[in-house]
Parts: structure tokens; sequence; C-alpha cells
């Protein structure tokens, strides 16, 4: 079993799975248009693991923005999660990221946790912006 890494897109969020310490992170904008695979295939990509019968997963998302077809792909694929969980009785850890300007992505990590009945850690992100100056200034 090997890592895999999908850039990000305009309408994909990146995802990172490491296999030396059985890690997913799904971060960035998630507005994907109708056909879009991506969900479909970072949820088939979970039998890969289940292969591997982790005793443990731990999974970050970090999404910026959710558009209703991405909040769908979302479900899926934790209930896929669920799935390996009950069956491979793998310790799934999740946290789910939110900033505190976009209340909408904690709402949807809420609502994704009471469907699903898999327990999410939401945590409350700080995000800091530096000044344009400050970025020119350290190049």
């Amino acid at each position: 079993m090997q890592s895999l890494f999908l850039k990000g897109t305009e309408f994909t969020p990146e995802f990172n799975y490491e296999v030396e310490n059985f890690t997913i992170e799904i971060s960035g904008e998630s507005n994907i248009q109708k056909n879009n695979p991506f969900y479909t295939s970072i949820t088939e990509f979970i039998s890969t693991i289940e292969l591997a019968k982790p005793m443990r997963l731990n999974i970050e998302f970090k999404l910026s923005s959710i558009c209703r077809l991405s909040k769908r792909g979302l479900l899926f694929f934790l209930l896929r999660l669920k799935e390996l969980q009950v069956h491979c009785k793998t310790d799934v850890r999740i946290n789910w990221h939110y900033s505190s300007e976009n209340s909408l992505v904690k709402i949807i990590g809420e609502d994704l946790e009471y469907m699903v009945m898999i327990p999410i850690n939401t945590i409350e992100s700080v995000i800091t912006e530096v000044p344009e100056e400050e970025l020119v200034a350290s190049l």
C-alpha cells in the first residue's frame, strides 16, 4: 500500500493520504460539478485502506466552502468510513476544522455527524492573514 495525493482544483479539494501514519487530509474548496468523480474516487479508495486493516485512521477535514453536491459526496465518503470502522474495528477519528467566519461549514459537519452516526470533532480554526506588505518584505 502506498500514499495517495490528489491536487486540489478550483472545484475540488486536495486529498492527501499518508500511509505511514494512516492519516487522510481533505482541504480547500469543495464546489464540485454534477459529473465530477472526486468523491466517488476517494470513497472507492477506502477499499484499498480496508485491505490493510488499520487499527486507527485519522481524518482531517479543512474545507473552506462546501456546495450541496459536495455535501452529498462527503456523506457517502463518511458512510464508507463507518463501514470500515464496523468491519475492521478501526478506530476512526475525524476532526472537522472550520473558520469562525464560516459557520455553514461547521453546521454541515454537525449534520453529517448526525446522519452517519460517527463522532466528528469540530474545531474552530483561527485564520491569520499576513498583511501584503509583510509578504513582500519577506521575499
